[in-house]
């Protein structure tokens, strides 16, 4: 598969978010977060196994979920600055988790993903399903060059998901983040555009 670069002309990738489209996977559906999702979301949001790798705390209410993430979500999607996608359940139609990018950079053409998923669903290979859909979008569509991952260096589980959707391991930041009291250290994954091209090309050749 050839890969087009765009010199010069490429969207700012706020444009992109702002019409990010619903995605769909053998078992998934990817799409913008609603307010009919707070139930959901509250659920593995107020989990502590869920939130123990996360930059946030455990959710105790609802509406705590409802104004430090679905509001500002949806309020976040007209001005191109939110790149979460709800992780729909096709079988159940039930929100299992999200998927977003969480930082980017025009300049640099490059994008960090983030996901969590309900703990009933883990272990399936949701995470990764949706993950690489992510990262075709970003690659096709918004024409980055590079997407990377990160994860507490003991979180094995988010470690599997970025090799499975074809990232590799970069290295290890050590004490860079101050997480709920604590420096930790950071693993950092990445994939490159066509690096993803050549992994498609082959996985479609098997």
């Amino acid at each position: 598969m050839k890969i087009i670069e765009l010199k010069g002309i490429c969207m700012q990738i706020e444009e992109f978010l702002k019409d990010i489209p619903t995605f769909e996977t053998s078992r998934l559906i990817l799409r913008k977060v609603e307010l009919s999702d707070l139930e959901d979301i509250f659920e593995f949001s107020s989990d502590p196994e869920v939130a123990n790798h996360m930059t946030w705390e455990v959710n105790k209410s609802k509406e705590e979920t409802f104004n430090n993430f679905v509001s500002v979500v949806i309020e976040n999607y007209e001005k191109g600055q939110s790149g979460d996608l709800a992780i729909v359940h096709k079988e159940s139609s039930k929100v299992i988790g999200t998927c977003s990018f969480i930082e980017w950079s025009n300049e640099h053409r490059n994008a960090e993903v983030g996901y969590v998923l309900n703990r009933n669903y883990w272990g399936m290979g949701f995470a990764t399903e949706a993950i690489i859909e992510l990262i075709k979008f970003g690659f096709e569509t918004i024409q980055l060059k590079r997407i990377q991952g990160r994860c507490d260096i003991d979180n094995f589980g988010s470690e599997k998901v970025m090799l499975k959707a074809g990232m590799c391991y970069e290295g290890t930041l050590r004490q860079n983040e101050f997480i709920k009291g604590e420096f930790k250290d950071t693993k950092i994954f990445s994939i490159l555009k066509e690096e993803f091209f050549l992994n498609s090309h082959e996985n479609s050749t098997l």
